[in-house]
């Protein structure tokens, strides 16, 4: 199975999309997530101690694995940042095909990296780089690091070989683990089916075992109408919705033929078939035309046979419960209309009464929605009884299983300073004509039930004007290829907005980037459970997922339909994590007292130790009764100050 990697809206392209430009400088370079979700409360010691915890938490005695694509691997934000030792303990690395294992400093220090991107290295750095004094430290900065870089062989079963290789390392060291994957596909069957849904199922103990977690992002498509979800209430009736092109941007009367570039997929709830037709249609009129006059090969301009989906794309594929499940599944590549007034269409038709249809499309890009009911050349396809998609149902399929924790994303940052010292700013959202604010849900972020009945996301984290480290080996977007880290400011193809200041060290340049999606939401979350599996290694997600429930943060912008981008609240989790309210709720559950040195201290070492009762440390130690910090007496703990 293959899985693209869909999950964050890449860089260049996603902000071309969404139209960055210049504007008033507003704030300096600090890295907003950590702030918003508290996790910069409990990072430093002096921090810690003023929320009145035991101890700063940063990841320490925790494995964060990250499976992803585009690692650079000695990046400073993955070592040491005072001696320059490699953090990472492990490299998994698929970018030959074959897999290959490093685990020595002299391995790790002589690698690269496994694809000329930045997306794992940026996911990666967000859940535990280094503090390199920058401000832009991931959450878990002290965390043992494993990275999986994939390459171009991102496919299900290489994604489980990572997901066991981690957790195995993390069992011959007796240390809990979490990982991040910000990787996957959102066509195909969301009962949990999914390779790495039954992998998470299983290597989680159905999310029962103590000290493991995957972590998923949700992904990128809420915001160009990519689903379109119906009950038919009987066989008669007829869905017809018009398939948006890959052509961009949209124009009131389109002068040049469009192009398709994309994949779609469509099931039904039961499983069972029904009707479905693709067909030409003109927008001047609505009526449907002959496919032959009009659809071309783009590259070739020779006629594309007439796609007849109750053939080629129509499988029989097994379900979760192992029984039979028809699924259409088709691509329109290099697709082009003969005339801009003409575009494909679907029409469906239910197998049975009662049955619910599910359309998606795989298409974050395109330059219009991918199920449109457009109201071009003064023809309302709306009128005529044409549907018109939404975000409702395009999510990934890997994550559809309780054991799964799945990650949206909301705004941090508007406007952030470039390499160059220019300002920069995020201009209208494509989906409701406005700037997005900061706190507001982010109007790309995917959400949905799915067909188990889960809402996802589980939680939200920060995802849009995240700044991460980058790659120095990214020649797509901003590198000459063959020169680690040397710009390409000749290529006036090539967006440089979003390179942001570097740092020099260790003998290298290390660049940071700008970039938006849940697959920077998804690390955002994997490091704060690694901060919380510091507090308590036995954690299983089941208990996670109720810390998430009970102590996240709900705002005008996660409660409030109407601010809400999709109108549904389902976009919103259980709200905003807060690291700190869910290290508090860990710590509470721990049974841990807080003895201080303040008026409402309710002991002292001289009152609260007899001299007849022995008083351990956390190592099991037997201690002094003025040591301080986190120990044990009577069988109970206390933080003595």
């Amino acid at each position: 199975m293959k899985k693209r990697n869909i999950l964050m809206i890449a860089t260049l392209l996603l902000l071309t999309a969404t139209g960055v430009k210049a504007g008033e400088k507003k704030r300096t370079l600090t890295h907003e997530a950590r702030k918003y979700t508290n996790v910069e409360k409990v990072n430093t010691a002096e921090e810690a101690q003023a929320q009145l915890l035991p101890q700063a938490y940063t990841g320490k005695g925790v494995v964060l694995g990250v499976i992803d694509s585009g690692i650079d691997y000695n990046h400073a934000a993955f070592r040491n940042p005072t001696d320059g030792k490699s953090r990472i303990v492990k490299v998994i690395d698929f970018s030959q095909k074959n897999k290959r294992v490093f685990s020595t400093e002299q391995e790790i220090m002589a690698l690269t990296a496994d694809k000329n991107d930045s997306h794992g290295t940026m996911t990666s750095s967000i859940a535990g780089g280094s503090d390199l004094g920058n401000g832009l430290q991931g959450m878990a900065p002290e965390a043992d690091l494993i990275l999986c870089g994939m390459g171009d062989y991102i496919g299900g079963e290489n994604v489980n070989e990572c997901i066991k290789e981690i957790f195995d390392y993390a069992t011959s060291v007796g240390k809990p683990a979490v990982i991040n994957i910000s990787l996957g596909d959102n066509l195909g069957l969301h009962d949990g089916s999914d390779v790495t849904a039954i992998a998470t199922a299983i290597q989680t103990e159905n999310g029962s075992k103590p000290g493991r977690a995957i972590i998923f992002a949700t992904g990128n498509s809420a915001s160009n109408w990519q689903s379109i979800t119906r009950k038919f209430n009987s066989t008669s009736e007829e869905l017809k919705t018009v398939l948006g092109s890959n052509t961009f941007p949209i124009v009131e009367e389109p002068t040049k033929p469009v192009t398709y570039d994309a994949y779609y997929s469509a099931y039904a709830d039961d499983y069972q078939d029904f009707m479905i037709e693709l067909k030409v249609v003109d927008t001047t009129n609505g009526t449907f035309c002959d496919w032959a006059e009009h659809v071309r090969d783009a590259k070739t301009g020779a006629v594309i046979p007439v796609i007849d989906l109750k053939k080629t794309p129509r499988e029989i594929i097994k379900n979760l419960d192992g029984k039979d499940a028809v699924y259409y599944n088709w691509g329109l590549k290099n697709y082009k209309m003969d005339d801009p007034k003409y575009r494909l269409a679907l029409v469906v038709k239910a197998g049975n009464a009662g049955q619910t249809v599910k359309l998606m499309c795989d298409a974050d890009e395109n330059g219009e929605p991918c199920f449109d009911a457009p109201n071009w050349n003064n023809y309302d396809f709306a009128q005529a009884g044409y549907t018109k998609g939404n975000g409702d149902f395009n999510f990934g399929t890997d994550f559809c299983v309780d054991a799964a924790i799945s990650v949206g994303a909301y705004v941090t940052r508007t406007d952030w300073t470039s390499y160059d010292d220019k300002s920069q700013s995020y201009s209208e959202s494509r989906l409701t004509g406005k700037k997005q604010e900061i706190g507001e849900i982010a109007d790309f972020s995917s959400y949905g039930i799915d067909d188990n009945g889960l809402a996802h996301p589980t939680v939200l984290a920060p995802g849009k004007g995240i700044i991460a480290a980058a790659n120095n080996y990214d020649y797509d977007d901003y590198f000459i290829s063959g020169q680690p880290g040397v710009i390409n400011k000749d290529n006036k193809d090539k967006d440089f907005t979003t390179l942001c200041p570097e740092v020099t060290k260790f003998g290298r340049t290390n660049w940071y980037a700008l970039s938006e999606g849940t697959s920077l939401a998804s690390p955002v979350v994997a490091g704060i459970v690694a901060l919380w599996m510091q507090a308590n290694p036995n954690l299983t997600v089941n208990e996670i997922k109720q810390i998430m429930k009970e102590t996240s943060i709900n705002d005008e912008w996660t409660t409030n339909i109407d601010k809400i981008p999709s109108h549904n609240k389902t976009q919103a989790g259980y709200g905003k994590i807060d690291c700190l309210a869910g290290l508090k709720k860990i710590l509470n559950n721990t049974d841990i007292d807080v003895v201080t040195n303040d008026k409402h201290r309710h002991a002292t070492p001289a009152t609260m130790y007899s001299i007849d009762a022995p008083v351990y440390n956390m190592q099991g130690q037997q201690v002094d009764k003025s040591y301080k910090g986190l120990v044990i007496y009577k069988g109970h703990k206390y933080v003595n100050r």
